[in-house]
């Protein structure tokens, strides 16, 4: 957990493009709304890996994300039900439980649909929030963070002396493999 935190903060700080920072919450808030366990769900994660996406936010804020995403479950099923009952798509549906790998996807579980459709109306708005946070933060509260009182004190501790440390290697190591 705690390089995983260290690759969070090396990527805020490190001279990488906000986009990717951005497309990697774009994508934990996709992945945490939909339950795993489905292929649409594993796709989606292995595209994660695929994508030139920050793998330690992405990583991160699913795991965060996901148990929040319990709280609009009720929404995500509305929506799904929604979705699985319009008319125009019954074909599609049929067709989709009768491929062979269709049933694999919970197409047909009201929870799945609903999440994937909310998920990909939110992409677009989380990627420019999420790219206009970094932005925010490395222009103005980088600096701020950095100066405040708390901070220079826990910086004099020995422990987190030990950790930056291990949080430069591990940015070196970062910034080396990107």
């Amino acid at each position: 957990m705690f390089a995983m935190l260290t690759r969070v903060v090396a990527a805020l700080n490190a001279n990488r493009r906000p986009g990717e920072i951005a497309s990697a919450c774009s994508f934990a808030v996709l992945l945490a709304l939909l339950p795993a366990g489905n292929l649409i769900w594993a796709s989606l994660f292995v595209l994660v890996f695929l994508v030139k996406v920050n793998l330690g936010i992405a990583l991160l804020l699913t795991a965060i994300l996901s148990p929040m995403a319990l709280l609009v479950d009720g929404i995500l099923d509305t929506v799904g039900y929604a979705v699985l009952t319009v008319p125009a798509l019954q074909s599609f549906f049929t067709w989709l439980y009768n491929a062979p790998l269709g049933p694999l996807t919970g197409f047909n579980q009201t929870l799945v649909p609903g999440a994937l459709v909310a998920g990909i109306v939110l992409w677009i708005p989380v990627f420019f929030i999420a790219r206009a946070f970094v932005q925010l933060y490395r222009n103005r509260l980088r600096v701020r963070i950095i100066r405040s009182p708390f901070i220079q004190w826990l910086a004099k501790l020995p422990i987190v002396r030990r950790l930056q440390g291990a949080a430069s290697r591990a940015r070196s190591i970062y910034e080396w493999a990107g």
